[in-house]
């Protein structure tokens, strides 16, 4: 925010800085991400992506179900109840290990109560991706109460540095000829590992965080964690149903060029997640009616941001799908193309969010969350069939689409607005983007050079 000169308690570094570090952090990290899945596609081919991709999307679909809603819940233990930090970094543990053998354990069943979608997937690429599963659950947590605590960028940084180094051994390894499924799970159990390291190793609160079983906390945690989990385990079902769809009704190889299409997509992702992040400060200072009406100022920033850059992969798309993953990938464009409106409509929802939450309503956001599940599961099932990946990607644009339709009608209901007033850019608007954009670029200069 213009003129955000802001000190937090923790190490006296500005807000403004610590965003554009974020920012540019995710930037970096994406970059070298999309060069490991260009080494990865290059090797594998469609196929093998397919059945690389398949063990990745159930691992995070398990973690996602095994957080329990500790991550939003110690946003309230920490900051309204004001619990010690090393209490909850103690539970952390404990839930980390515990949710992580559970995971672990549902996820090597899978081919048992799911043949049809697990029966091809050899059982080591199972296991290696359901280890990643407690070590991911353990560096988000801890990642999250650094940042209540004002320890913001280092988590990525540390995801950062654990990227380079799984791209280094992945570039090694295609430079050998030995590329494959199996490799390539290996190398990012090594990035989640090193990841979970560096970020505990950084760790520091006062007083004790040794793992420990704290009876009265874990009831306090659970009664405001649960609510609201169960809303956000049906929009995570929700973000990957389609993937699961698409393996079990094309096979791998559409899973594999699937999955490049979605990677694609979610550059839009980048931009509008900042500006949501961002945001979330000023909406909850602000009265609910005018964190409200916040929400659908930056909805307009997001059509704006958004829409640019849906533009920019239509026109750009297919040339970086030949040059960089090859001609085997260029039946992904038309999905990626399909799938823009409705990563724009996501963006829309999560600058909802906030104004949202202070409604005290997780069971509402749960059945929006589930009525845009099921629209999705089934166009899945009528479209896949008649137009295969394409077909999925338009399923899930329309489900999105809906979702943030909800979510907008009811952020606009809060704020006492109308509803295309989340949709419809003014000339305010885009002078405000443009000074955003200005101030933006003065500040990354400051931010990369550390601290004033």
């Amino acid at each position: 925010m213009a003129g955000d000169t802001g000190m937090n308690a923790f190490g006296g570094r500005s807000i403004a800085r610590d965003s554009v570090e974020s920012f540019l952090f995710k930037v970096c990290q994406y970059g070298i991400g999309f060069v490991g899945s260009v080494l990865v596609s290059r090797a594998l081919g469609p196929e093998g992506r397919g059945i690389y991709a398949l063990p990745v999307v159930a691992a995070a679909t398990v973690t996602s179900i095994a957080k329990l809603g500790i991550e939003q819940a110690n946003v309230y233990m920490y900051g309204t109840a004001k619990v010690a930090p090393g209490r909850l970094a103690g539970q952390n543990g404990l839930v980390s290990a515990v949710m992580g053998a559970v995971g672990l354990a549902l996820l090597l069943a899978g081919p048992a109560l799911l043949p049809s979608l697990f029966s091809d997937t050899p059982s080591v690429l199972i296991l290696l991706a359901g280890l990643t599963i407690p070590l991911s659950l353990h560096s988000q947590f801890t990642a999250g109460l650094m940042t209540l605590m004002g320890q913001v960028t280092w988590q990525f940084m540390a995801a950062l540095i654990a990227g380079v180094v799984q791209v280094v051994v992945i570039g090694g390894l295609f430079a050998l000829g030995k590329v494959t499924p199996q490799a390539v799970l290996a190398t990012s159990l090594l990035s989640i590992g090193l990841t979970w390291l560096l970020v505990v190793v950084r760790f520091r609160v006062p007083g004790s965080s040794r793992v420990r079983f704290d009876g009265h906390l874990m009831s306090m945690t659970l009664r405001q964690s649960l609510p609201l989990h169960l809303a956000m385990v049906i929009f995570f079902l929700h973000l990957r149903v389609d993937a699961f769809l698409v393996k079990a009704m094309r096979g791998s190889t559409a899973l594999g060029i699937y999955s490049v299409s979605v990677m694609l997509a979610e550059t839009m992702y980048l931009a509008m997640d900042s500006i949501a992040v961002s945001l979330v400060p000023r909406q909850v200072a602000n009265s609910p009616a005018g964190g409200a009406q916040d929400a659908l100022r930056a909805s307009r920033i997001i059509v704006m941001v958004g829409g640019s850059v849906a533009l920019l992969w239509v026109a750009l798309g297919w040339p970086i799908l030949r040059i960089f993953f090859g001609s085997e990938f260029l039946s992904a464009y038309p999905p990626l193309v399909v799938l823009l409106p409705g990563l724009l409509a996501l963006g829309l929802q999560r600058v909802c969010g906030a104004a949202i939450l202070r409604e005290g309503k997780p069971g509402r956001m749960a059945l929006i969350y589930a009525v845009g599940l099921m629209v999705n599961v089934g166009l899945n099932l009528i479209l896949i069939p008649m137009l295969g990946i394409v077909g999925a990607a338009l399923s899930s644009s329309v489900s999105y689409s809906l979702g943030a339709l909800l979510f907008l009608k009811w952020t606009a209901s809060i704020a006492g607005k109308p509803m295309v007033e989340g949709v419809v850019p003014t000339r305010d608007d885009i002078r405000s983007l443009r000074r955003s954009l200005l101030e933006l670029a003065v500040s990354i200069g400051p931010a990369l050079r550390g601290r004033e």
